[in-house]
């Protein structure tokens, strides 16, 4: 099917490698490097590659920093540019390197011994672009208080958010503020002069863009599917359109090339989530999948969406053992002969969305399931994607279909709920939602665990991991002295607890356990331990978990 068909239904299908031939026949390839041996990167200093949020992200969900999160070694990336291959992007996560070169130029960069040597595994090793080298050049609202809550009008985009419970979520205060969401698409058309996001653009919630197609930070004069998309999962119109993460802050970051469909895409998807998760990123939405190509040879296999295969597969678990959220389009393939997931919805560690329609009944677009593994059914969730309210470039309100519209639904839900519930790490905000949903004691291979439920699923959490129920807070300065003064709420605390600080480079400093908490409990502090900088501190209970910022001067 031409790709702009597929792009009808709203749903990117994206590639790999293929060739580029405007500048002597060069392609470009992904190589994979030994080792990151004499780095003058380490664990024990990833505040050098690594920011505050995505330390603190690391921290709060008690993931250590390892060797996969190192840069890949500076002097190889030198070495390989040396000869004559210009290096796009360095991969952390792969070991890696996106490259593009002539045939004589890559045989140089063969014989470097650090380069591992080039294999077909997963028919990856081609080359990537198409004859041009680039394709055709196409011509934020604070969170909402209760009461203000109370009072939207959601217009034609009423429904789509009704069946998840977002009005519910809105009327409590959460709007996914201080949740920072990377959309991860084709393009962004117009959307800097769309009047759906001018409360994001007034209240400063876009952090920033980049096209990763053409590495510059312009993507507003790309495809609109990615303006689509954000709209329905942020877009702020009173009596038209409301997102259900209208307060959340985003990262327009663009993967897919509209007009080819080749394996380099998987390449730029993993660099940018590479990108997403040094800048802090909570959650990534990617409503795009990868089949097959249009270079035949490089197509993908049914068989070959199992949760390993794919290379953007493995880019997105990865991006998931961050602790970042991955929510993916289920995919479109329901009615074709391919039919079921698209790659990366099988990995195991996303949330994969497919599609209902306005009365909760399967679209039959929405690509079939399976069983990844014993534990790992997909897909996960189910959200609109029949005639989804979306906002066409430049200012249009219209209605789409395809799992691309409902998985930003689930995207701006799941927002709403970690801001409800900041203790939570990502695998439990995927399982709470679950639980909350049409089909949680039944699920299958259609829907998975069906429509999930805000007010249910926070429901759930509350009663299971309630930390405002549980803990207090540190009173101000608590490194200005020489003790911790802690205030918790004993009436549900299950004992002992205990208290945690780290370093943003997650190394433990002290901890303490108490038996039998307070109200009150002053702890004796070694100021000496703390120099001047940021810290943070992990207060937690068999039932409940917080962590905090605190700063030393």
């Amino acid at each position: 099917m031409p790709k702009p068909a597929r792009l009808n239904y709203c749903f990117c299908i994206c590639a790999f490698f293929v060739l580029c031939g405007s500048v002597a026949q060069n392609k470009k390839y992904f190589i994979e490097f030994t080792d990151k041996n004499n780095s003058p990167y380490s664990v024990s200093r990833p505040a050098d590659y690594l920011s505050p949020r995505a330390l603190e992200r690391r921290v709060r969900q008690q993931i250590t920093v390892q060797d996969k999160d190192l840069p890949v070694n500076p002097s190889y990336v030198q070495a390989v540019r040396q000869t004559g291959a210009k290096v796009w992007y360095p991969s952390r996560w792969m070991n890696g390197a996106l490259i593009e070169a002539s045939a004589a130029t890559l045989a140089a960069v063969r014989q470097l011994p650090f380069v591992k040597p080039l294999t077909d595994q997963n028919r990856l090793t081609a080359a990537i672009l198409h004859k041009d080298g680039f394709g055709r050049h196409k011509s934020a609202m604070a969170a909402a208080c209760q009461n203000e809550a109370l009072t939207i009008d959601y217009g034609n985009s009423l429904a789509q958010s009704q069946m998840l419970g977002i009005p519910q979520m809105h009327a409590a205060g959460f709007t996914g503020k201080d949740i920072h969401i990377a959309v991860l698409d084709g393009g962004f058309q117009a959307a800097d002069r769309m009047e759906v996001f001018k409360p994001l653009f007034e209240n400063r919630q876009v952090l920033g863009t980049h096209d990763f197609v053409r590495n510059e930070a312009a993507v507003y004069e790309d495809d609109r599917h990615g303006s689509q998309v954000w709209s329905v999962m942020a877009g702020y119109q009173p009596g038209s359109l409301v997102g259900p993460a209208y307060g959340a802050s985003f990262w327009l970051l663009r993967t897919e090339d509209y007009d080819t469909e080749y394996r380099v895409e998987e390449v730029n998807w993993l660099v940018a989530a590479e990108f997403a998760d040094s800048a802090g990123v909570d959650i990534i939405n990617t409503s795009l999948g990868y089949t097959d190509f249009d270079d035949p040879a490089m197509n993908y296999r049914p068989q070959d969406m199992d949760g390993k295969t794919a290379f953007v597969t493995r880019a997105a678990n990865l991006a998931a053992a961050t602790g970042m959220l991955v929510v993916v389009s289920a995919g479109n393939e329901g009615n074709d002969t391919w039919q079921t997931l698209s790659a990366p919805a099988d990995a195991g560690s996303v949330l994969a969305v497919a599609a209902v329609d306005k009365f909760g009944s399967r679209a039959g677009l929405s690509s079939t399931g399976k069983i990844v593994s014993s534990k790992t059914l997909k897909p996960n969730l189910a959200a609109q994607g029949l005639g989804t309210v979306v906002y066409n470039p430049p200012n249009a309100l219209g209605a789409s279909s395809g799992t691309s519209f409902s998985a930003p639904l689930i995207t701006g839900l799941a927002a709403g709920l970690w801001q409800a519930h900041p203790q939570l790490t990502n695998a439990q905000v995927i399982d709470y939602l679950q639980r909350s949903s049409s089909q949680a004691t039944k699920p299958d291979t259609l829907l998975g665990y069906g429509i999930p439920d805000f007010s249910k699923a926070s429901e759930l959490v509350r009663k299971e991991t309630d930390t405002e129920a549980a803990l207090g807070y540190i009173s101000p300065n608590p490194l200005a002295g020489d003790e911790l003064n802690l205030r918790v709420n004993p009436t549900q605390l299950q004992k002992p607890l205990t208290v945690v600080f780290f370093d943003l480079q997650g190394r433990k400093i002290v901890s303490f356990e108490i038996a039998e908490p307070a109200p009150a409990n002053r702890l004796p502090l070694n100021p000496g331990l703390f120099k001047p900088g940021m810290y943070l501190v992990r207060v937690s209970s068999a039932t409940a978990q917080v962590t905090l910022r605190l700063v030393k001067l």
